[in-house]
């Protein structure tokens, strides 16, 4: 019975469990190992940074009874093998799943300084930090994209309510906030959330994350940001464990993958490894690589899926176009695109927290199966 280990908790590897035709469990020896001993949806992050929600699920509740789960945290890959802190782990087949790091791009000052949003424990951690201040607080975001914005939209909403004096920052080296929208949207977005009293830093290059601020340049002039908490979404980069394994040839600690989701350009052909979500590096049809999200993940995962139900008889490449987008600002506005319909308020808002309710609903149903 061939091996198969699947590395990581997250959207792509529990997609590729849930679409896993039933008889594949018993043709297969299935095990997967994650750091955590829970799933958490990374697109609710900013909600438990900015009121302690709790945007986990134990494992227990997802995974099938007598499905081979280990608690490890992956040090690095080799051929046929996989280090853990706990333990070494033979393969036949590798499904390496294991999320994003925060990337600093060497900016002095930001590990030292600068709190990164990277996992649902961590999270809970920059909660209580930011519950311990008093009533004067001064928030720093660094980082105007996606992430930012929405840690940012429910920051300006939780916290007014408890501080009587609240200070929140976003500084953004472009000129405009969400990059990824139509500027009408990306406008819209930024004259909403200066309505709840956030200042906005743009074309602003970040030099420094120092005890108690940041120093930026806009132009000419150097300017120092004040803050009491330094909050860091300017960036992420694939898994460490990438980098941190010579086996593959990487950048960013993210691996380069083909239209089936093996690594491309390595020295040795890896047919039996696949690589899924933050640290793949996919090209889309013009030559650029699509920036990683969660429906990516839970497309690629669906997609292998497929290809292991077809006994890799499977002769389809994976193809992706983003269904929606849509970005959250606080609990009850929101701005996006379906399809080429643009959409805002309460209205994106509602069909926002339906699919992350239907994502849940989805992996629970996993257990019910068996």
């Amino acid at each position: 019975m061939k091996k198969i280990l699947l590395l990581g908790g997250g959207y792509a590897n529990l997609s590729f469990l849930k679409n896993l035709n039933k008889d594949k469990f018993n043709e297969y020896e299935l095990t997967l190992i994650s750091k955590e001993n829970h799933h958490y949806q990374s697109v609710l992050l900013h909600e438990a940074v900015s009121s302690g929600k709790d945007v986990s699920v134990s494992f227990d509740e997802i995974l099938p009874k007598g499905f081979s789960f280990i608690q490890d945290e992956i040090k690095e890959i080799k051929e046929k093998e996989v280090l853990g802190q706990k333990g070494r782990y033979q393969y036949d087949i590798l499904i390496v799943g294991l999320g994003f790091s925060s990337d600093d791009f060497k900016i002095p000052g930001v590990k030292e300084h600068a709190l990164s949003i990277v996992d649902f424990k961590n999270s809970l951690k920059i909660h209580e930090k930011i519950e311990n201040y008093g009533d004067n607080l001064e928030i720093v975001v660094c980082g105007g994209g996606f992430s930012g914005i929405e840690l940012i939209g429910n920051l300006a909403k939780d916290l007014r309510t408890v501080y009587k004096n609240f200070k929140l920052k976003c500084v953004e080296a472009m000129p405009i906030i969400l990059p990824m929208f139509e500027e009408a949207l990306s406008l819209k977005a930024k004259k909403y959330l200066e309505d709840l009293g956030v200042e906005f830093y743009l074309s602003s290059k970040i030099l420094k994350c120092e005890k108690d601020g940041v120093i930026i340049q806009n132009g000419d002039k150097e300017e120092k940001i004040k803050a009491d908490i330094i909050l860091w979404t300017a960036g992420v980069k694939g898994n460490e464990v990438i980098q941190n394994s010579p086996f593959f040839k990487s950048q960013r600690s993210k691996v380069e993958v083909d239209a089936f989701l093996n690594p491309a350009n390595q020295e040795t052909e890896m047919k039996n490894i696949f690589i899924l979500g933050d640290c793949a590096a996919l090209k889309a049809p013009d030559g650029r690589f699509f920036p990683p999200t969660a429906q990516l993940a839970n497309e690629e995962g669906k997609y292998l899926a497929k290809v292991f139900n077809s006994d890799f008889k499977l002769q389809e490449s994976f193809s992706y176009q983003s269904k929606a987008t849509i970005c959250s600002l606080g609990n009850d506005y929101a701005i996006g695109v379906i399809g080429s319909t643009k959409i805002e308020g309460k209205i994106a808002s509602y069909i926002k927290k339906l699919v992350e309710l239907k994502w849940l609903i989805k992996i629970k149903g996993l257990k019910a199966l068996f």
